[in-house]
């Protein structure tokens, strides 16, 4: 009782950190990292001793991380109470006199507690254990059985109060600080997410969810991960240049293990420090070399306000060179005022394979597009254009972009194959939804509002081109894809790849991230077949007429200072801020259990370390608001119900409350076993979802 186990938290991509960590300039971060997860159980430890101390209980020990077996790194005496740091850094407990968490010890630790109450005055630990016919027997008054039920509740609750309160005084504190958000336009939408059914695109704004009014795009994510996925989220969003509102109803999708709308976050027009090696394409070869922090301001000549212009800008002239002018900052030292430099930026062919793969029936269909317009449907399988093939399906959406305002006759085939003629005008478009940060996603056809899966199966190799060259036939399918830099030696062991199966369509993510890799990257394939299981390698070459719209440009996010100016603002906003993250957990725990959420996203001690180590980077107050969400995490979960977590506990002592007897020692000790064995199961579970043993996916 009293015990803190580190909380679960939902994951993100796990990343190499081992160089990280040994560079010494990280190590203040970690120093943060390490002081502020300590002070979250820390603070969790100190309600139950305080509130315990309080109560006259005697508290024997005070640890954080747990002593197993004995092994500690340091311990102290003061007064009746050893504090110390144990070797296990998953938590930490109070030890009261007449408790023990552990099942096996129980029983013990109550037989040393109890007494008859003439041996009161013994001290404590050293009283007999003497059975009588009271139901109850004797206590030593400073133990922890010994105090009344609205004591003991008192005592347990404490630390999940101390945990709130914590949270709100840290997000208070941050907001007082200021905090760097992220404003809530849009990038990009994932094709046939709910976001792109309802029609967003880039530079689109979200100006309401719900009832949150100027939302930032943290708020996005809790409207979504809260919202019903049955029911939907009612949003009001502004399209650039035009004033006027338009509300949707998004009904998250589920199929990537948590709700998303499938939205990516705002771009600025500014380069980050991480230039140039995040530069790809195009980008790579500017010249002169695009810096850190350059902004770009204009293209020929034409000025540009944000992403959404100038993706408009680039896509006008996606063949040709184009001209940037970019606000480069004065060097280090220099007091100057920023320049203005002129970069000349060619354009990107788009990396082909030689591979033409199979088109599966439509995934879904955008509102008030001209394939809805049209009377297409979700399902339908494309077979022709104007009576011709429709050729490689990655392809597609620049050739009937290329005839937009044009009548387009497509031929489609139902799934009981019946065909029909469908009369389409394909529209202009001037935005980008085909990214690869979405895995599994299908292709977009936006100039039809349609997205289109595509399956790893090649329907024809191109006569000469890279595939053939490589030995890959018409009938192969490819199961796992890696990309190998031209730096990577023959024979080199390479990560896991990329998985192409029915379950995971992922070959519009493969050939979307190839036009990222730098030049010389080759694809090594896993192919099945006619002739068996193999695995070539390809030299993936430029295709003479497609081309890439954003050019391999990278950019900072566009954020927004979020800075309270009063102490009851800061308080306000902390309140609001801790309820949110308090309301995410008990909103993901719930949909964990309806199955909305795949348990995969959990993750333990490491992974929480790593999102810690990120928060740090990104400031001081992006640190108290991490540790703010922390400590809502660990609030909540350990009010489970679950014996040997608080929680459990708290239902013990409602049934004793209610029976007037507390429940048989037989019955607290198995269900004790089985909670022990379920959290212990969980922390195996999510150490494998850490470690990587257990895929995400």
């Amino acid at each position: 009782m009293g015990e803190c186990l580190t909380p679960f938290t939902v994951s993100l991509p796990v990343a190499a950190g081992l160089a990280w960590m040994l560079d010494p300039g990280s190590w203040w971060v970690i120093l943060q990292v390490a002081l502020g997860l300590g002070f979250v159980i820390f603070v969790h430890e100190l309600g139950h001793f305080l509130v315990a101390k309080a109560c006259g209980v005697k508290c024997e020990k005070f640890y954080l991380g747990f002593d197993v077996g004995g092994l500690k790194l340091a311990k102290f005496q003061w007064g009746e109470t050893e504090y110390g740091i144990g070797a296990l850094p998953l938590g930490g407990y109070v030890k009261m006199l007449g408790q023990d968490d552990n099942p096996a010890a129980a029983a013990e630790e109550a037989r040393r507690a109890r007494g008859a109450s003439d041996h009161h005055d013994l001290p404590s630990g050293d009283l007999p254990a003497e059975p009588t016919s009271d139901p109850h027997p004797a206590w030593d008054p400073r133990s922890y059985p010994a105090q009344s039920v609205p004591k003991r509740m008192a005592i347990i609750s404490a630390g999940v109060i101390m945990n709130v309160i914590f949270a709100v005084i840290m997000a208070s504190w941050a907001f007082g600080l200021g905090v760097r958000e992220m404003t809530c336009a849009i990038s990009s939408v994932r094709p046939g997410g709910a976001a792109w059914k309802a029609g967003l695109r880039t530079g689109d704004e979200i100006v309401r969810i719900g009832r949150q009014r100027r939302p930032i795009f943290n708020d996005l994510r809790y409207g979504v991960t809260l919202g019903s996925v049955r029911e939907g989220i009612e949003i009001d969003y502004r399209r650039p240049g035009d004033e006027a509102t338009v509300t949707a109803r998004l009904h998250p999708d589920t199929d990537l293990g948590a709700p998303t709308i499938g939205v990516t976050n705002p771009w600025s027009l500014t380069l980050p420090p991480e230039v140039p090696k995040v530069l790809a394409g195009a980008a790579a070869k500017a010249t002169p070399a695009l810096a850190a922090g350059d902004t770009i301001r204009s293209v020929d000549g034409r000025p540009v306000d944000g992403y959404a212009d100038l993706v408009v800008a680039l896509a006008a002239q996606v063949d040709r060179p184009v001209r940037l002018e970019v606000e480069r900052a004065a060097a280090a030292g220099d007091r100057g005022n920023p320049t203005t430099v002129a970069v000349m930026l060619p354009p990107q062919p788009t990396r082909v394979t030689g591979m033409t793969m199979t088109a599966r029936g439509i995934s879904a269909i955008q509102d008030a597009s001209p394939a809805a317009a049209a009377g297409l449907r979700v399902g339908e399988r494309l077979v022709a254009i104007d009576g011709e093939d429709p050729g490689d399906p990655l392809a597609l959406d620049e050739r009937l972009a290329r005839r937009a305002g044009e009548h387009v006759r497509l031929t489609v085939a139902a799934a009981d194959g019946a065909s029909r003629d469908v009369d389409v005008v394909p529209r202009a478009v001037t935005w980008i939804d085909n990214e690869a940060n979405w895995p599994a996603s299908p292709a977009s056809l936006a100039s039809l509002g349609v997205a289109l899966p595509v399956d790893a199966d090649v329907a024809a190799v191109v006569p000469g081109g890279p595939a053939e060259r490589a030995g890959v036939v018409a009938g192969d399918r490819v199961v796992r894809a890696w990309f190998l830099e031209p730096d990577t030696q023959a024979g080199t062991a390479v990560d896991e790849g990329v998985e192409l199966s029915s379950k995971a369509p992922n070959w519009p993510a493969v050939a979307a991230v190839l036009q990222r890799v730098p030049a010389g990257t080759r694809l090594r394939l896993a192919l099945e077949g006619a002739g068996g299981e193999r695995e070539v390698t390809l030299e993936p070459t430029d295709a003479p007429d497609r081309f890439v719209v954003d050019r391999g440009l990278a950019f900072e996010p566009v954020y927004t200072l979020v800075r309270a100016d009063s102490l009851s603002a800061a308080l306000d906003r902390g309140l609001r801020r801790a309820g949110q993250d308090l309301s995410l957990v008990w909103g993901f725990l719930g949909k964990l259990t309806r199955s909305e959420i795949s348990p995969r996203l959990l993750g333990g001690p490491i992974e929480i370390a790593k999102q810690a180590g990120r928060s740090a980077q990104e400031g001081f107050g992006r640190l108290l608001l991490f540790l703010t969400m922390l400590s809502a995490n660990l609030a909540v979960v350990n009010f489970l119900p679950i014996p040997v977590l608080d929680g459990g506990h708290m239902v013990f002592l409602l049934y004793e409350l209610v029976r007037g007897k507390p429940p048989s020692e037989k019955v607290v000790m198995t269900l004790s076993y089985l909670g022990l064995a379920l959290i212990l199961t969980l922390m195996m579970f999510v150490f494998g979802l850490d470690l990587g043993l257990i895929p995400r996916r």
